[in-house]
């Protein structure tokens, strides 16, 4: 017989209610398919980016040096709009927002 230890710091519990945008906010993290009782390792942190009119994948991903696949793969294909947030990590961005 065995014991499970979890480093709790590194996990979150999805609450009965509670949004993906909630947390997404908490996490700073893409939060995806939520459920309550769903378990989600907390990532590193991202910096949230909010889109600006006439801007699609490419032109973001040149502007903040980041391969526009893994902007796409960040953000789960989401369609892209102006004042929709994009997740972008803290490590790639060289443009202040």
């Amino acid at each position: 017989m065995f014991t499970l230890v979890a480093d709790k710091s590194k996990y979150f519990r999805v609450k009965d209610g509670q949004s993906r945008e909630e947390i997404e906010a908490e996490l700073r993290i893409p939060a995806g398919e939520i459920y309550a009782g769903k378990i989600i390792e907390r990532g590193e942190p991202m910096q949230i980016y909010f889109v600006k009119p006439l801007e699609n994948y490419g032109v973001i991903a040149r502007k903040l040096d980041v391969s526009e696949e893994e902007l796409k793969a960040l953000n789960a294909h989401k369609p892209v709009y102006p004042t929709c947030k994009l997740f972008v990590p803290y490590k790639k961005r060289r443009v202040s927002i």
